[in-house]
């Protein structure tokens, strides 16, 4: 009979044996019966029964070990894949990672073509405040960690896990969390849990994933993307994907069909009207831009409403590796902007300004942006109709551009770049761009998240911008905000 902590034991639910590798696992899905065992001063406890796990590519592994940072020796002792309770079906997954001649821990997670690498911490003297009192965009102080910007805020549950946990998570229980941004790629995340426990901090950064040496001699982080491909559904078009692990919607470049992906293959919704334009930038198109190799996988037209009249611009969608992550181009009149993403703490707005790295930008408009047109793989679930709140602040030829959905909230740099720039970078015939399917050809100007541009400068906008963007959102002060789930702040 097992004794309470004991670094082998037998599972509670079928009997099996159970050897915990790492002295400070809470817990381990048993190999045999697939239930997942706390580890407990009383003894094990069979929690429930995970679902099987999604086939999700990862260079990364239960079992897999290397070193940090070419010195420290690692070892991936579990890992676990989470979706969102209100958008199910598209989980990610995130990796326990253990330092066996330390004994400490971290979780590796990647999400929307980035890498992050965070760490259990105390929570401040003070306290953190309640789920219910965050809002995407807000800022929040942790104290001895500084000031924070909430990303993203919402609910997931644990689908499916493997290997051993540093805590019990039950399998579909729903669980608050709160991701956070902070200067220089530093991220957190506070889990709240079901609410019957104190929340958890976890605290660490973005990280390069050349950082993790795996002894395999596999790199982390390839030079370029793998294609492979699947079929769709409805026409049977051929379709490549570029980001297999991060893509959740295809669009058919062929038919317009809206499908899924899951398990490597496409599941149909429903159609989508087709663009009405060619994609200056093809499908498919690789070059190297600004000293990185992309690809162009996605193709979309936004558009906003002004006084009655309609205004659309053309989007597209690069990835530039695990490294770099996505990338988005935009295009109005002929006019081109390359747009990158901003890490929230980067970015911090007050009033009518936001702050970057140094520099004033000033407010210049704030629309509504929906998606027209779609085709293309993407890593969100889009939808045409879908809009969320842009707002642009300018600096010379220069935009930082945040855009706000209900649950979250992302920030964008965009800086112009010249048409024959990118000829030359796709290796594309020179050629016009395509005319402006909006109305009355006023122009067009900025961009936000993760996403796209926004136009037409609104003077009412304006006054209500001065007499609401006084404190925005604040939770102790004034903020920004990122994108992306997380487990256990493993993101």
């Amino acid at each position: 009979m097992s004794t309470p902590l004991d670094r082998q034991a037998t599972c509670p639910q079928c009997g099996a044996p159970m050897t915990f590798r790492f002295a400070g696992a809470a817990a381990q899905v048993c190999k045999h019966c697939n239930f997942i065992v706390a580890r407990t001063d009383r003894g094990l406890t069979a929690v429930g029964r995970m679902g099987d796990l999604v086939e999700i590519p990862s260079p990364l592994g239960v079992g897999v070990s290397g070193r940090w940072q070419g010195r420290e020796p690692f070892l991936v002792d579990g890992r676990v894949q989470v979706d969102r309770v209100d958008a199910p079906g598209a989980p990610w997954q995130e990796f326990f990672v253990t330092f066996p001649q330390t004994g400490k821990w971290c979780w590796v997670a990647a999400a929307q073509g980035r890498w992050y690498s965070t760490t259990e911490m105390e929570l401040p003297p003070g306290g953190v405040p309640r789920l219910e009192q965050l809002r995407p965009g807000a800022a929040i102080d942790l104290g001895p960690y500084g000031r924070w910007t909430v990303a993203e805020v919402g609910r997931r549950r644990v689908v499916s896990a493997e290997g051993e946990l540093p805590r019990v998570a039950p399998p579909g229980m729903p669980t608050g969390y709160a991701d956070l941004g902070g200067p220089d790629g530093a991220f957190a995340t506070l889990d709240y849990g079901d609410g019957a426990r104190p929340p958890e901090l976890f605290v660490g950064r973005q990280i390069d994933p050349a950082v993790m040496t795996l002894d395999s001699g596999i790199p982390v982080a390839a030079v370029e993307a793998e294609v492979t491909s699947v079929v769709c559904p409805n026409c049977g078009g051929n379709l490549p994907i570029v980001t297999p692990g991060q893509t959740e919607r295809i669009v058919c470049r062929y038919c317009g069909m809206v499908s899924d992906l899951a398990h490597g293959a496409l599941r149909a919704l429903r159609p989508a009207p087709k663009p009405p334009t060619d994609p200056f930038i093809p499908l498919g198109a690789e070059g190297t831009l600004r000293g990185n190799r992309v690809i162009c996988i996605a193709y979309l037209i936004r558009g906003c409403t002004v006084d009655g009249e309609r205004y659309r611009w053309r989007e597209y969608l690069l990835y530039a590796g695990p490294r770099v992550g996505y990338l988005w181009l935009m295009e109005e009149d002929g006019d081109w902007k390359i747009v990158s993403p901003l890490a929230p703490g980067d970015v911090r707005v007050v009033g009518n300004f936001a702050g970057y790295r140094g520099r004033n930008f000033t407010f210049k408009q704030r629309v509504s942006a929906s998606v027209e047109y779609v085709v293309g793989e993407l890593y969100w679930r889009v939808e045409v109709g879908e809009s969320v709140e842009a707002t642009d602040y300018q600096d010379g030829g220069d935009l930082v551009s945040v855009e706000r959905a209900p649950t979250e909230v992302t920030y964008s740099l965009c800086e112009p770049i010249g048409a024959m720039d990118l000829v030359g970078a796709f290796g594309l015939q020179a050629r016009s761009p395509p005319p402006n399917t909006g109305g009355g050809g006023a122009t067009a100007g900025g961009c936000a998240g993760s996403v796209g541009m926004i136009v037409i400068i609104v003077i009412v906008l304006v006054v209500l911008s001065v007499l609401m963007d006084g404190c925005d959102g604040c939770v102790g002060g004034g903020g920004g905000g990122f994108g992306g789930p997380s487990f256990g702040g493993g993101k």
